[in-house]
This record gives C-alpha cells, structure tokens and sequence, in this order.
C-alpha cells in the first residue's frame, strides 16, 4: 500500500482495532430462520480500501479536497467545533492558492469518482445475482406453480373421491334394497312350495290310505 493511499485509508477508514472494540460480541445463540431477511450493512474496511484505491488514483495533482481532509483528520483531538476546523483547514488551503470553489469543484471530481466505482460495483452484483440467485428463482418459481397446479389437481381429485363415496353409497343401498327383495321372493317361493308340496304329500298318503 503506498504512502497516499495509506493516507487516504487513514481519513475515511476505521482503524480495523477500533472497529474490533467498537464491535458487539458474536452471539452463540443461532438467529431465528426469517423468510425473505431485510438487507442491512456497515461500512467495511475492504470496500473502503477499494474506494481509497480509486481516489488515489485518481488523485488530482496538487493541494486538493484528500489532502484538505487529512487536514481536518489531523486537527482531531484538539477540541475544536466543527466550523473552527473547517476554517483551520482551509487556512492551509488557502496558502497554496487554493479557494472554497475551487475545493467544491474537487469534491466534485471525487464524487464522480465513487460514483463510477459504485456503477462497477452494482454491474459486478448483478451479475453475481443473476448467477447465483437468478437461476434459483426461476426454479422456485416453476415449483411455485407446479405447487399451484398440484393442489388444483388434489382439490380436483378429492371432490371427485367424495363424488365416487357417494355413488358408492348410493349403489351399496340399492344393492341392499335389490338384495332384500330377491331374498323375499325367494323365501316367498320356498314358502308356497313348501305348503304346495306338503300339501301333496299329504295327500298321496291319505290316497294309499284310504282307497286301497
């Protein structure tokens, strides 16, 4: 890391030291499973080298707004309010030509500079999302509505299984009723069968009886 860029790391970068204090202490505790999580970040001491990187490279020659920041960081801890700082600052500034327009103008130029690396950034995420997220969406998707499709079919299946348990029920009765009345017939028969044939016999034994 060169000298600037160590320079420029150290006005916008949390010392990795204080940020392991200024840190809360990892829970044992898992976190509870939430679909759909909300996406939240901090600044990260990679990214910020990345941008460091960035702005000095594109480090405009000359007393500009980094070395007027640095500035600024160096009158940390001597109790000043924050317009007594700036006007320090810029006291500095000045006696290298430099004036507020021209300090806003290159505040400019670094924005544009972030802002490109943002551009980068986002193109790179988009990618990496349609890699590693988008196929798996499309599948979800195409579950989602095989799952639609499927309930329809056992919403569609079920009603025809209650239609099929009634006719069921419908047939068993009137095979029942069917049943009865063949059965009735039946014994009906076997009845008057019964009193014909008896009555028959009878009588054969009364003729061998009575007319020999």
């Amino acid at each position: 890391m060169s000298d600037f860029l160590k320079k420029v790391r150290s006005v916008f970068i949390v010392d990795e030291q204080s940020a392991e204090t200024a840190a809360p202490a990892a829970s044992t505790t898992p976190p509870p499973v939430t679909p759909a999580p909300a996406a939240s970040g901090n600044p990260d001491n990679k990214f910020l080298e990345a941008l460091a990187a960035a702005l000095e490279k594109s480090n405009q020659e000359g007393f500009d707004y980094l070395e007027f920041r640095q500035a600024l960081k160096n009158l940390t801890g001597m109790n000043l309010d924050e317009q007594t700082a700036f006007r320090s600052a810029f006291g500095t500034a000045s006696t290298m030509g430099i004036t507020p327009a021209r300090l806003l103008e290159s505040t400019q130029h670094y924005l544009k500079v972030l802002s490109a690396e943002k551009q980068k950034f986002d193109e790179a995420h988009e990618q990496q999302r349609a890699r590693l997220i988008g196929n798996r969406e499309a599948e979800a998707q195409s579950l989602e509505k095989m799952i639609h499709e499927k309930t329809g079919e056992i919403a569609r299946l079920s009603r025809e299984i209650e239609e099929h348990q009634a006719k069921k029920a419908e047939i068993a009765a009137e095979i029942a009723e069917s049943t009865l009345k063949i059965e009735n017939t039946r014994a009906s028969f076997e009845a008057s069968y019964a009193t014909v044939t008896e009555q028959i016999s009878t009588d054969a034994v009364k003729i061998g009886q009575y007319l020999h």
